[in-house]
């Protein structure tokens, strides 16, 4: 594939990613304690039919695993911006991080105000309003709790224009070299106390600056045409059968990798093919503004249905059903979130920043006609 064509079948991983975590926190909100009962203990340890089955939809709809694959596929994509710039350092570190934090802080704030409504009509917003401003620094996640993504993505900036210079002048051993420092340093204990999600999350970013590299490519050639349904099923199922241990968690790291790879280089068959339909590729679209969004909602869904027994005696389905109104509510407002403040956050971005863009060359001139 030539580079700088988008690779849609990686936007199609993202929408249904996103639909994931919304139904994923749909059914834990039924239920908190399925997070320490069903959720982070292996399968083995599920008692009865329910309990059972209920890990089964955890598994397919795991928020965490959606989480690893936005990381990583934020790594690949970022990569691959930055190799289409042509600017001195400075200018591109500058540039690269304009255009980053404009992508994704407008949709964000926004959304935190949104949800700091919804806890207004919910009777909390006294509580709420004084964390406010630290959750706006994503210095607290109290308000907006998916807001812990935006710190990493935001912490990972400088890590990925170091891997990506230590590629230029070193190739892929480069990029090892760029995460064993960083991990290094993220191993104090001032660090390790204060970006916890970082440090866990640091090897997705290093794992997805590989995959558009010649390495990716190699590994992509050398997984057979039909590994994709392997790589799919162990990605998910990994820690809800192994249970939660570092090396799980590395493993459905890994395991994520892998599957972008296969869908960088579209060698995923028939799942290609699926992420590559329209319908897909809408929901690519919005998932920015639909994995924020949906906060809101599930707010005043909790609100309104926490004092119904029933609700929370059956935490699967009602989690299910729910999830319905609630994608159908965050879907409409992410098309206008996508089309009205995204779109223009990213063309500002553009804009702000051809600096860190260098002038191509200008074309020979053509010869006069005879």
């Amino acid at each position: 594939m030539q580079d700088g064509i988008r690779k849609t079948q990686l936007d199609g991983l993202r929408g249904y990613a996103a639909i994931a975590v919304v139904v994923f926190h749909s059914i834990l909100d039924r239920d908190p304690t399925l997070n320490q009962r069903i959720v982070r203990p292996p399968i083995q340890e599920a008692h009865g039919f329910y309990d059972v089955l209920t890990k089964l939809v955890f598994m397919v709809v795991s928020g965490e695993t959606a989480v690893v694959l936005f990381f990583v596929l934020s790594g690949a994509v970022l990569f691959e911006s930055l190799r289409r710039r042509h600017a001195g350092p400075v200018a591109t570190a500058i540039g690269f991080s304009v255009r980053r934090v404009l992508r994704l802080y407008p949709t964000f704030f926004v959304c935190l105000c949104g949800c700091l409504a919804a806890f207004a009509l919910c009777g909390a917003y006294s509580f709420e309003a004084g964390h406010f401003w630290p959750n706006a620094m994503l210095c607290d996640f109290s308000v907006l709790g998916a807001s812990w993504t935006l710190q990493v993505e935001f912490l990972a900036v400088p890590f990925v224009l170091v891997g990506f210079w230590s590629f230029r002048r070193f190739g892929v051993v480069g990029i090892a070299a760029a995460y064993a420092v960083f991990a290094t340093v993220l191993c104090a204990p001032w660090m390790r106390t204060h970006f916890v999600y970082y440090q866990r999350f640091l090897s997705c970013f290093a794992l997805g600056l590989l995959i558009p590299t010649g390495f990716g490519a190699l590994v992509a050639r050398m997984l057979p045409a039909m590994a994709w349904p392997v790589v799919l099923v162990a990605m998910l199922a990994s820690r809800h059968v192994m249970g939660l241990h570092w090396w799980t968690m590395d493993a459905e790291q890994v395991l994520a990798a892998l599957l972008v790879t296969l869908l960088y280089y579209e060698r995923a068959g028939g799942l290609g093919r699926f992420f590559n339909r329209a319908v897909s590729q809408y929901l690519g679209r919005l998932s920015f503004s639909l994995y924020l969004c949906n906060i809101v909602f599930l707010i005043l869904v909790a609100h309104w249905t926490g004092g119904i027994g029933i609700v929370h005696r059956h935490p699967l389905e009602w989690g299910v059903l729910l999830a319905i109104p609630i994608l159908a509510a965050a879907i409409v407002t992410a098309h206008l979130s996508e089309a009205r403040l995204e779109r223009p956050s990213i063309a500002l971005g553009r804009r702000a920043t051809r600096f860190s863009f260098a002038p191509d060359p200008p074309a020979a001139s053509a010869p006069a006609p005879t």
